[in-house]
């Protein structure tokens, strides 16, 4: 009637979904014959922790079980109501349960499928049950806090993911969503944070973190580690040996051991989790006095990104500032290259700039070389014409580009 994939599972990828896939293909390189279509991705997978897989990763909203895959033709009410019919009843006698739909695919699959919901409902209605449509916000995809709160991931609820591709559909049924909070705690309730030097999002430093990949008892450094996002990141939910910061501010460095503190106090990561840690202020071009030479296994930072811009910067200003930060990170490379074992990795954050004025950007591909370095080409399946890994919010007049480097 319809086939069920046993060991086939889907992610819906977040803001920027290039590097959402990344973070994926780095924690879980064993997936197979992924597809991808608008914000979701099917693949199979042998091995899957939803539970945990949810807490690791940064760059996705949504995760769970295809249950069905078929031509375009059976996506009917029919299908559905037989996938999300309950067998038991409730303490009244009744039959109920609340879902959320979500079409992924191109406008005009969306439109086409616009009433999906609504025949769903009757169909579920005519067979004798209690339902309830959970829509987003106008036109948006359910959000993650809203199948939480609504409970959509305990049975018999459900929050159903489905993605047109071409000729072929997914049904996708949601296990586990993101918990908002816990990042937004992280990111506006840590007790220091410097918007003038800006702020790395707490999402993003763990998407770095996990396109590193981190040996287990292995050394990660953040040689601009500013209040210490990336390291707080990296601390939570890793097996990494030791994590070490550094930065040429004292501020910073105080900054940093603060939020560490905080982790600790609100139960994040454990004392002894916390023993991890080994901060110190140091410009980076000194820092091999404080790190043994072939001791670090992956590096994760955001270098500086220049004075903060107001929109109204001319192009010779723009042109200037990425020249000075294109000199920092030349001399910065030169810098952390011994400290490198062999089989390193670099995650790395350089700006681009752009207003009403101009734009530049912090361009080293000709230098990667000369310096020792080879750039990695991130596995992902380019959806749009952004093929590299951006991070970038409306409105912003810098966008952070993020680079993979390994030693030659």
């Amino acid at each position: 009637m319809y086939d069920v994939l046993k060991f086939m599972n889907f992610c819906i990828l977040g803001s920027h979904p290039n590097l959402s896939q990344a973070e994926i293909f780095s924690v879980l390189p064993e997936i197979k014959n992924p597809i991808i279509c608008d914000k979701m991705m099917a693949f199979e997978s042998k091995y899957w922790d939803a539970f945990n897989l949810m807490n690791t990763l940064g760059g996705t909203v949504k995760l769970g079980d295809v249950i069905f895959h078929g031509p375009i033709a059976k996506i009917t009410p029919e299908i559905i109501a037989d996938l999300l019919a309950p067998k038991t009843a409730n303490k009244e006698g009744k039959r109920s349960l609340d879902f959320g739909l979500t079409i992924y695919g191109s406008k005009s699959t969306q439109k086409k499928f616009f009433k999906l919901p609504i025949q769903l409902k009757k169909e579920l209605k005519a067979r004798g049950y209690s339902v309830r449509w959970v829509t987003g916000k106008g036109s948006e995809p359910l959000s993650p806090a809203a199948v939480a709160k609504c409970k959509l991931t305990e049975n018999p609820n459900a929050d159903l993911c489905i993605m047109v591709n071409e000729n072929s559909v997914f049904i996708g049924k949601t296990t586990e969503v993101q918990d908002a909070d816990s990042w937004s705690i992280r990111d506006f309730d840590r007790p220091k944070r410097d918007s003038k030097n800006g702020m790395l999002p707490p999402k993003l430093a763990r998407m770095m973190v996990n396109m590193a990949q981190t040996p287990d008892g292995g050394v990660l450094l953040d040689p601009f580690c500013g209040s210490g996002t990336v390291l707080m990141e990296a601390a939570i939910g890793t097996d990494i040996g030791q994590i070490i910061g550094s930065d040429i501010e004292d501020k910073q460095i105080h900054y940093t051991e603060a939020n560490n503190n905080w982790l600790v106090q609100e139960k994040f990561i454990t004392a002894k989790d916390a023993k991890r840690f080994r901060i110190f202020t140091s410009d980076v071009k000194d820092i091999q006095k404080f790190i043994p030479a072939k001791s670090v296994d992956s590096i994760v930072t955001e270098g500086y990104l220049g004075p903060p811009l107001h929109g109204t910067e001319s192009q010779k200003v723009l042109e200037s500032n990425s020249a000075d930060i294109q000199q920092l990170w030349i001399d910065s490379l030169k810098a952390i290259k011994p400290l490198l074992k062999p089989s390193a990795t670099l995650v790395i954050i350089t700006p681009e700039y752009k207003n009403p004025n101009g734009q530049a950007k912090v361009d080293l591909d000709n230098f990667y070389p000369k310096l020792g370095f080879k750039k990695r080409t991130p596995s992902i399946n380019v959806q749009n014409s952004e093929s590299v890994l951006s991070y970038f919010r409306e409105n912003q007049f810098v966008k952070r580009n993020i680079t993979i480097l390994q030693l030659i």
